[in-house]
């Protein structure tokens, strides 16, 4: 590919891969976030833990059942969003389109991870249809951002 072509494709999809770059880059770094919300009501309850990373996904096991639950799984949520919603604090965050969609994105994803693994974390452990919904729910919050923000001038 020449030069210009690949000016001519970053221009045409400048907010689309903006705010993919931001979603990939924040995706561990965010994630380990969450994940130290389960670390944390893990650790306080004497238990260890593990934390691996399968299938792109990371996860935080506890060697017994921590006390109390509903926090355990309502606090790498919580963590997530905290964390992410932390970075409209930076001026280029709120002044860069693509940047501002995807750490709205991010923030999205650890609302609803939260949400799920709250309030349904049986289902959310036992089914791997569960991820996928929410995926779902999350490109189409992403979707409906790209739109909203390419008509906008």
């Amino acid at each position: 590919m020449n030069k210009d072509k690949l000016q001519k494709i970053w221009k045409k999809n400048k907010l689309l891969l903006t705010a993919g770059i931001t979603i990939i880059t924040l995706f561990f770094p965010i994630g380990f976030i969450h994940e130290f919300g389960h670390i944390v009501i893990c650790v306080s309850n004497d238990y260890d833990f593990t934390l691996t990373v399968d299938d792109l996904a990371l996860n935080t096991f506890c060697s017994n059942t921590p006390q109390p639950i509903l926090l355990y799984f309502a606090l790498g949520g919580i963590f997530g969003l905290i964390a992410s919603v932390m970075l409209f604090l930076i001026p280029t965050v709120r002044k860069n389109k693509g940047i501002f969609i995807g750490v709205s994105v991010i923030s999205f994803d650890h609302f609803i991870k939260a949400i799920f693994e709250t309030y349904a974390h049986s289902a959310y452990l036992n089914n791997q249809n569960l991820s996928i919904y929410m995926g779902i729910i999350t490109a189409f919050f992403m979707i409906i951002l790209l739109w909203f923000f390419s008509k906008r001038r």
